[in-house]
C-alpha cells in the first residue's frame, strides 16, 4: 500500500501530532536565498518520526533558538537529538495554519544519569 503521506519528503504539520518526539538523524544543510523558493535563508534537517518515516524538517528560527540553548550552536552535533514537537495554530501569510514548534527532549533516564555524573 502506498500512502499520499509517505510521497512529502518535507515534514508538514498534518505529519505529526502535538507531543510527538521526533529524532535527527542527519546534519542540517543551509539553503540560501539564491537556492529559496522562499527567497531566504533557511535550514533543512533530516528527521525520523515516530512512525520511522524519515522526513526533511525545515525548523523556524524560534525553534532553533530553542534547540541551540541545550544542543549547543553547531548543527552538526545535534545529529541523533530528540526534539519534541509542538503543532500551533498561526496567521501565516493572512492564512491560519498550523506551524511545528520543536523544544529539546531530553528522556529521563539522559536527566538522571546527568545529576549522576555531577553529584560525583
Amino acid at each position: 500500500m502506498v500512502k499520499a503521506s509517505e510521497l512529502d519528503e518535507f515534514l508538514h504539520a498534518e505529519h505529526v501530532e502535538d507531543g510527538d518526539i521526533i529524532e535527527i538523524i542527519g546534519k542540517a544543510r543551509r539553503v540560501s536565498a539564491e537556492e529559496s523558493v522562499f527567497e531566504r535563508t533557511y535550514v533543512e534537517i533530516a528527521v525520523k518520526l515516530p512512525n520511522g518515516q524519515i522526513k526533511t524538517w525545515t525548523p523556524n528560527k524560534t525553534t532553533i533558538r530553542e534547540l541551540a540553548k541545550v544542543y549547543g550552536d553547531d548543527m552538526d552535533k545535534w545529529i541523533n537529538k530528540k526534539v519534541m514537537l509542538e503543532i500551533t495554530k498561526q496567521r501565516v501569510r493572512s492564512e491560519m495554519k498550523n506551524v511545528i514548534y520543536g523544544k529539546p527532549y531530553v528522556s529521563v533516564e539522559v536527566k538522571q544519569e546527568q545529576l549522576q555524573e555531577t553529584s560525583q
